[in-house]
């Protein structure tokens, strides 16, 4: 109770110093002066609300206008493209059917051309047949021995030959040639048979010889090689060490 008595004595104490407080002049001349202030803050902020608002008033507009005609520009562009691209479809479309309709047709015709031609052309490209046959088969590629050469040093011998392995390889490559040249003649309206005489006749000879020459060792021992007289690898290795070794003590003194 005391307490609560004391308690209520305090409130009672600070009321009345908050009642002569708020009497007093300079109490009364701050808040005159705050109100002042607070009243001047506000009028600015309200005039600055005004002149925001007449700004927004005069660029959102023009910014909305600019994008209300970018958009369009951009609609009528996008339509153009889209317009555009389903005309590209359609004409790749036109295109791939075409191509396959002429190459259908074109391998129609081809066929009629193939199935209708000369008996002559198969019969040439038989014929280039068996010279491939022949060509290809064991005994077509000669060497003939020219001498040989002796190197008492190397223990070799430096051998000389001709050959006519490449007029052999000459003649396969043309006979290949030719029945590659005949399938595409059977396509030919007409006949060329004094062409088809002259590729039969123009197969190259296979007796043109060519000197090859090539390196062997000589067959056996044929006596003392000089060669086998020098220092071996091993030897030479020991002495050039042997020699690095002493030129070091030298150095060193």
């Amino acid at each position: 109770m005391k307490l609560l008595h004391r308690h209520n004595e305090q409130i009672e104490e600070i009321q009345k110093l908050t009642s002569e407080l708020e009497k007093s002049p300079a109490f009364r001349k701050m808040r005159e002066e705050q109100a002042v202030e607070t009243l001047a803050k506000r009028e600015k902020a309200a005039a600055k609300i005004k002149a925001l608002e007449k700004e927004q008033a005069e660029v959102v507009p023009k910014l909305q206008k600019d994008l209300a005609a970018k958009e369009d520009k951009f609609n009528k562009t996008k339509a153009l493209m889209d317009a555009a691209s389903d005309e590209a479809k359609i004409a790749k479309v036109a295109v791939m059917s075409q191509s396959q309709s002429f190459e259908k047709a074109i391998s129609k015709q081809a066929e009629i051309l193939i199935e209708t031609a000369d008996p002559v052309i198969d019969e040439a490209i038989i014929f280039f047949n068996k010279k491939l046959s022949y060509l290809r088969s064991p005994g077509r590629i000669d060497h003939v021995a020219d001498g040989a050469e002796r190197n008492i040093f190397t223990d070799t011998k430096k051998v000389k030959a001709e050959s006519n392995v490449d007029a052999v390889k000459s003649a396969l490559e043309y006979c290949r040639a030719a029945i590659t040249e005949l399938e595409k003649m059977k396509l030919w309206p007409i006949l060329d048979a004094e062409m088809i005489e002259k590729m039969k006749k123009g197969i190259p000879s296979i007796d043109e010889y060519q000197e090859i020459s090539g390196t062997k060792p000589l067959p056996g021992s044929k006596g003392v090689n000089p060669l086998s007289l020098l220092p071996s690898d091993s030897a030479m290795e020991w002495k050039r060490d042997k020699l690095m070794e002493k030129a070091k003590k030298i150095l060193s003194r």
